[in-house]
């Protein structure tokens, strides 16, 4: 399994939704429970900023070999490792001639 080995920057962000089952009733009742056992999945905006061109050229390159196939992150507030996909991503110019910035979505799975 590979590993994304790469810092984050400040602009780095998780989003969490998650996932229920409701039933509504007509008084304004509801009742809610988690839909499955991995109802709670993080996706993260992660930024890169400034980056040395060849380190960008290392991250794309990462991304187009392992992004859908997926890998292993380990998020900036986290100690362990979490399994992620990453369907899109964006490399745009630094700062400086020589820099880039990288922006992606990591899309938490669970897989055996």
């Amino acid at each position: 399994m590979a590993d994304w080995v790469w810092v984050e920057s400040p602009g780095t962000s998780l989003d969490e939704e998650p996932r229920l089952r409701r039933a509504r009733f007509g008084d304004g009742y509801e009742q809610r429970s988690p839909d499955g056992i991995n109802s709670l999945a993080q996706q993260w905006e992660y930024f890169a900023e400034d980056v040395d061109d060849a380190i960008a050229q290392e991250m794309v390159s990462f991304l187009r070999t392992h992004g859908v196939a997926g890998f292993n992150y380990v998020p900036m507030w986290h100690t362990a490792a979490i399994r992620v996909v990453c369907r899109r991503w964006r490399r745009t110019l630094g700062s400086r001639v020589g820099q880039s910035n990288i922006s992606a979505t990591f899309e938490q799975v669970f897989e055996p």
